[in-house]
């Protein structure tokens, strides 16, 4: 095992003191002849009678997708060479890394030979590209010289998606899809198992293997949901360090119905505009059941105020009545509607138009 690094500095500072050392005992010997002047010498290489060999060095840089210095710690290299040397260490470990700056490495005072550097693990955040083998670069070191190397550590890029249902709320856990490169190459990726990294069911982020072209498919509803299309595909284009946005995969409830308040105010684009807090009720065919409703309460599915959606047990007609109407207003006339409700598709039953109350001033 040879792993002894070379250091040129000490010899040249006892160098230096031997010339003034040499010159002060010759000085004290002759001190009553005259000496003739000579010229001193211009460096500490020269007064030894001859020329220095600067050190043999390795020397390498890791550089991200913007070709940025990567200055993030946890790389780590293996270095092999002549006479047995092999070395396993991280960047800025001491005594190997003579370079203070994280992402660059040098070894300095090497012997000449031939020599393999490897990155065995990449700086946190960021990642190996795609090759057939290991980050390696290699070279013959001569005496004197200078082998220099570069590794590619981009940060990942990742695509998320999300599964969800008519009115645009998160569907749940449990689909599936497959994410597919531009050769038909990917992963089959079930929502809140890995490698999806997100902690919110019918959200799904994933790292890619490579940037590129990649598509999208949902291949089955979450649970207790039923797709609105089969398959549903999304492509993307992903570059190094990007976080794409693929879209949204819609899924249904077996049977459902969704329904809007309004006190009849239509915005620039000529859309009733949403007016929360109203309760209802919606009962089931043929009277076998009734269930409360509240504006963004637990039967209502959607998130957004003044728009109720209501997940059903099965299809048929169903009355949907407005019981309590939002503050300071009055209940619609009429107060009911019917709505059919068919397998998958959901139902809008409409608007139920409140108006706003008359209020008396009292002085």
């Amino acid at each position: 095992m040879f792993d002894i690094l070379l250091s040129t500095a000490r010899p040249r500072r006892l160098g230096v003191y031997g010339a003034l050392l040499g010159a002060s005992v010759l000085a004290a010997c002759n001190t009553d002849e005259p000496i003739s002047p000579k010229t001193a010498p211009a460096t500490a290489s020269a007064a030894r009678g001859g020329l220095q060999i600067p050190p043999s060095v390795i020397s390498w840089k890791m550089l991200d997708e913007k070709n940025a210095v990567v200055k993030y710690d946890g790389a780590m290299f293996e270095v092999t060479g002549p006479l047995g040397y092999h070395k396993i260490f991280y960047d800025n470990s001491y005594p190997e890394d003579s370079d203070q700056l994280l992402g660059q490495v040098k070894l300095v005072g090497m012997v000449d030979g031939q020599y393999k550097v490897c990155e065995v693990n990449v700086a946190t955040g960021f990642m190996f590209p795609p090759t057939a083998g290991a980050e390696c670069f290699s070279g013959y070191l001569g005496v004197g010289g200078l082998l220099t190397g570069t590794f590619f550590n981009p940060r990942p890029a990742y695509v998320q998606w999300s599964a969800v249902t008519d009115v645009g709320s998160y569907a749940g856990g449990g689909g599936m899809f497959t994410v597919k490169d531009s050769l038909g190459s990917g992963p089959m990726v079930t929502d809140d198992k890995w490698p999806d990294n997100s902690p919110t069911p019918g959200h799904l982020l994933m790292a890619l293997a490579h940037a590129g072209t990649w598509e999208i498919c949902e291949v089955s509803a979450p649970m207790l949901y039923v797709m609105a299309v089969w398959p549903s595909c999304h492509k993307v284009v992903v570059e190094w360090g990007q976080n794409i946005y693929a879209g949204s995969y819609v899924n249904y409830h077996h049977y459902s119905a969704n329904w809007g308040v309004t006190e009849g105010v239509v915005d620039a684009n000529n859309n009733y505009v949403p007016l929360a807090g109203a309760k209802f009720t919606v009962e089931a065919p043929r009277g076998l059941s009734k269930t409360t409703v509240d504006d963004n309460g637990p039967n209502d599915y959607d998130p957004r105020p003044g728009r109720i959606a209501v997940k059903l047990g099965t299809g048929g007609t169903y009355t949907v009545c407005e019981v309590q109407a939002p503050a300071n207003h009055w209940l619609p006339k009429p107060p009911c509607k019917t709505v059919n409700v068919q397998y998958v598709t959901p139902a809008f039953v409409g608007w139920f138009i409140t108006p706003e109350s008359q209020v008396i001033y009292i002085p």
